[in-house]
Formats: structure tokens, C-alpha cells, sequence
């Protein structure tokens, strides 16, 4: 593993409801995202930000969570069935080197980048999969400067 991948167990403590005090996802969200759209998520570790995505996309949009760590999808969708939001969120393992959306190509009107590109062993290669993942005309999420 990456040295600067975040521990699986740091997971719980990211997706903390007290995180809400001083980060509001639906506030960092909701210039990006809206009702029907589809939204890929790396590096989603146990949700923090995918089940705000979910209920923001509603039911007819869908939510994309890569991770490489099975820890982090399998508290992510935990969180989201706990939610009743399994239905919106596709949370998926994926291998260290890739995305592994090849079968997604073109479909994505929001990319959700900020929180984990540092950790992403090749950057580069992580923005050609997302630029191939979009839709024409998506956004890349980054985070504000009142959230840095």
C-alpha cells in the first residue's frame, strides 16, 4: 500500500457526524451536483461525502465509489444500505493501478476529485481515466478555499 494512503480504520473518524461542524458536504456539494445526475467518487472511504452525493443525485441519479481498500467499501456500503441508499450507490474495490470504469466510459457529470488525488499512485493516469470516464461538459470537483 501507498505510503500516503489514509489507514482503513481513519474511515470512521472521517465519515464522523461531527466532521458536519466544520465540513457541510451538502454545502461543498450542491454547486456541483444535481438531481438525476451521475457522479463518480474515488476514494469514497466509509461515505462521508457519498451519502450526501446520493441524496442529492435522488433516485433516478447514481453514485460511483471506487476504493482500493475492501475496508472502506464495506463500511461505505454498510452506511449507505443503513441509509436506504443502496439503490443509488455503486461501491466498488478496486486495484491499486486503476479506476477500473472502463465500463463507465462517458458517463459521468461530476467527478468528486479533491479528497484523495494526492494519494492516487499515478496522478496522471488517474486524470486520463476520470477525462475518459466524463461526459462531455462534466465538472471536477475541488475544494473551496473556505474548506482547505
Amino acid at each position: 500500500m501507498s505510503e500516503r494512503l489514509c489507514p482503513w480504520w481513519l474511515g470512521y473518524f472521517l465519515a464522523s457526524p461531527i466532521r458536519k461542524l466544520w465540513q457541510d458536504p451538502r454545502k461543498i456539494l450542491a454547486p456541483f451536483v444535481q438531481e438525476g445526475e451521475n457522479v463518480l467518487e474515488p476514494g469514497p472511504g466509509m461515505g462521508f461525502f457519498t451519502l450526501e452525493l446520493a441524496r442529492i443525485v435522488g433516485p433516478k441519479g447514481r453514485v460511483v465509489a471506487v476504493d482500493l481498500q475492501p475496508k472502506m467499501i464495506e463500511g461505505l456500503r454498510r452506511r449507505v444500505t443503513k441509509a436506504g441508499l443502496a439503490d443509488r450507490v455503486d461501491a466498488r474495490v478496486v486495484p491499486p493501478e486503476s479506476l477500473a470504469i472502463s465500463d463507465l466510459t462517458g458517463s459521468f457529470d461530476f467527478i468528486l476529485a479533491f479528497p484523495v488525488v494526492y494519494e492516487m499512485p499515478d496522478a496522471g493516469r488517474f486524470f486520463c481515466e476520470a477525462a475518459n470516464a466524463a461526459k462531455t461538459g462534466a465538472k471536477l470537483g475541488s475544494l473551496p478555499s473556505t474548506y482547505q
